[in-house]
């Protein structure tokens, strides 16, 4: 009889991996908060004691794992890789006490540390500091870690800081037990950098495999310097990094981000603000930028930051193209999208002409994804023969205009392999209508989308018009807004294929009952005649 130790170690650890987290992702792509409960919890079945912070409904990774420690030496060897990958604390404890029980692991354990791949600390922000103190004996656990560090003067100011539960300490000391971390994720704003860079400056390897770096941050705490994660940019191989509702200005730019210096390859900032010095001189810092990302636009009042005065000027579409042209050879992502105040709503027409024009994307040789807004586009767009996928996002008035040059582009053979264009609007209606916010008279609506999407005619590109999911404003669900919730309604998800979605009239009604372009979104939707064509059109 075949035992199931028996089996080639190569099998047991895939079997293993499916118990760990059987929707496991790889780690760099680091999950959506919502999501991070469910990867393996820190932990260890002869080595750590089991405390009450664990015992929540999302932990069955964790305690599968842990079970399959106690089977054999042999499971515990494959198992244990499994258990320390990851390591989440998302601050439901209502402190820090689930960092410091596994730091206190790792400090216990050094070997265990090696197995860390991934650290996410996102503590709830009214509970920093948290309302249960550090135990006599953790305090001098720690004590004693951080004068193991030999610190010198720091020390003392490390000490009171730990005391207080400061999770900058906590965060630094546990760090530094990981070695082999690739992927780390923290909360913005909340807590002070000194210990980091304390260790970076006393360890150059401190941190030297780290790839993946998210900082998270609510809008109360939103407005911190990304110039304070400097040290983390300069690591050799730090290439995602993203930030959240954070500042770079120009007056503040590290001069260790010198030209050519950062290994960066994939950046993201959500809810940012940074002004045309900084856009230019981080461009130039990177060495190989392959995606840039700056994403401020939001239906999601949840997911929008508070209006702030600040010093100086967010850069503006040919700012960034100017900059982005310094990785023209490189740039594979091209993601831009600012945020509009409510009274940009009111007058589309005037927004539009108002916006900077971005430049020509002709030069740029390998770029095949682009997102851009409607507004930042001009009549007639040049995009790079390598297209692929083209987003206008953000789409408030006509773009016949634009759509039928892009058409005869794509005809002309420009953009051989462009397949996936999209446009996304608050109002379907109003990107179909002819300039000036009219329709050809006795069209219909779902004439005037054939109308456009037939100018794709011959070319292999597949032309669609989608809603954005509106948030109900009395009743908010807290729902994600992705691209892939956009696309609930498809207009047009195919000619033929109108027969797939509901009755494209019911459809332009609900969602036009639902249009925050409106001043009153009920009663002025409720009353538009946007679509009846007057007799002297």
């Amino acid at each position: 009889m075949v035992h199931i130790q028996d089996l080639p170690i190569e099998l047991l650890r895939l079997i293993l991996s499916f118990i760990a987290d059987p929707e496991d992702e790889p780690f760099l792509k680091l999950p959506d908060r919502a999501d991070q409960s469910a990867k393996a919890k820190g932990g260890n079945a002869n080595e750590l004691e089991r405390d009450d912070q664990y015992d929540d409904d999302d932990a069955d990774e964790y305690e599968n794992l842990r079970n399959i420690c106690l089977v054999s030496r042999r499971f515990r060897e494959l198992a244990q890789p499994l258990l320390f990958r990851y390591f989440d604390d998302d601050g439901l404890a209502g402190d820090l006490s689930k960092t410091i029980s596994f730091a206190k692991t790792i400090y216990r354990c050094p070997h265990l540390g090696k197995l860390v791949q991934d650290i996410s600390i996102l503590p709830i922000p009214f509970c920093l500091g948290g309302p249960r103190q550090l135990t006599v004996e953790d305090s001098e656990f720690f004590k004693g870690a951080i004068q193991d560090l030999q610190l010198a003067d720091q020390e003392e100011a490390w000490i009171s800081a730990m005391e207080k539960s400061d999770l900058g300490v906590f965060g630094a000391l546990l760090v530094n037990k990981t070695p082999n971390l690739r992927g780390l994720h923290l909360p913005g704003g909340q807590f002070s950098m000194k210990p980091f860079t304390h260790l970076f400056s006393r360890n150059p390897s401190f941190l030297s495999d780290l790839e993946s770096l998210w900082i998270e941050c609510e809008d109360e705490f939103s407005g911190y310097n990304i110039a304070s994660y400097q040290e983390f940019l300069t690591l050799p191989k730090l290439v995602f990094p993203t930030f959240e509702n954070g500042d770079l200005l120009d007056a503040s730019f590290p001069s260790t981000w010198a030209p050519g210096t950062l290994m960066t390859e994939q950046v993201a900032f959500h809810r940012c603000h940074i002004d045309a010095g900084s856009i230019r001189k981080f461009m130039r810092a990177c060495k190989k930028l392959k995606s840039f990302t700056y994403q401020n636009f939001s239906l999601d009042p949840h997911d929008q930051r508070t209006p702030s005065t600040r010093a100086t000027a967010e850069f503006n579409a040919a700012q960034a193209h100017e900059a982005a042209l310094l990785h023209k050879n490189t740039l594979e992502h091209f993601h831009l999208e600012f945020a509009r105040d409510p009274w940009d709503f009111e007058n589309p027409e005037e927004y539009l002409s108002s916006r900077v024009k971005i430049g020509s994307f002709r030069d740029f040789v390998v770029l095949e994804t682009i997102f851009l807004p409607h507004a930042l586009l001009p009549p007639h767009p040049q995009f790079p023969r390598s297209l692929k996928t083209l987003h206008i996002t953000d789409c408030n008035s006509s773009i016949r205009d634009l759509v039928q040059n892009i058409a005869i582009d794509c005809k002309n053979g420009l953009y051989p392999d462009f397949t996936d264009f999209k446009v996304l609007a608050i109002d379907i209606t109003r990107p179909i209508k002819l300039s000036g916010q009219r329709i050809p008279p006795g069209k219909t609506p779902e004439q005037c989308f054939l109308s456009l999407q037939g100018l794709f005619k011959g070319t292999k590109v597949d032309f669609q018009i989608l809603p954005y999911k509106i948030p109900d404003f009395d009743e908010y669900d807290d729902s994600d807004l992705d691209y892939e919730d956009y696309e609930e309604y498809p207009l047009g998800a195919g000619v033929p294929g109108m027969d797939r979605m509901p009755g494209l009239f019911d459809l332009i009604m609900q969602r036009a009952l639902q249009d925050p372009d409106f001043t009153n979104l009920r009663s002025h939707a409720a009353s538009d005649n946007s679509w009846e064509t007057d007799d002297n059109d």
